[in-house]
């Protein structure tokens, strides 16, 4: 694919409009449209090219109580779930950012079902 400078896109697509008017007001009409068919052409390319991949979801827009059921659930072991509202544990205890960190991480690292059933309870969560 080359790459074609404003102008020589710009006499493409008068040449395709088939502009016979000798016209300025005429002239001037024709590219105007034709500036608008390039600028749509551009937000075409641009939208079918990928974008960089970010996280898909916003994780600390979750409930804490989603996550902290979820993560009882499918992490039993780890202590963020188990400790977020236990005083004694004070690292733990309604530390909300080591919450999302760490169920970010265990639903990135997670595989097979387990990564399914995360995903979907996410999804559910998210369209609410």
């Amino acid at each position: 694919m080359t790459v074609l400078t404003k102008t020589e896109s710009l006499d493409k697509v008068l040449a395709e409009m088939n502009m016979r008017s000798k016209k300025k007001r005429a002239r001037k009409k024709f590219i105007k449209q034709a500036m608008q068919q390039l600028a749509t052409e551009n937000q075409t390319v641009a939208a079918d090219t990928p974008a960089e991949t970010k996280a898909a979801y916003a994780y600390d827009k979750l409930p804490v109580g989603f996550m902290i059921k979820t993560g009882k659930q499918h992490f039993p072991e780890e202590a963020v779930f188990r400790f977020y509202y236990n005083q004694n544990h004070p690292q733990e205890y309604k530390n909300k950012e080591l919450l999302t960190e760490r169920f970010q991480t265990l639903v990135e690292a997670a595989t097979g079902p387990t990564k399914t059933s995360l995903t979907e309870a996410i999804n559910q969560q998210t369209s609410k």
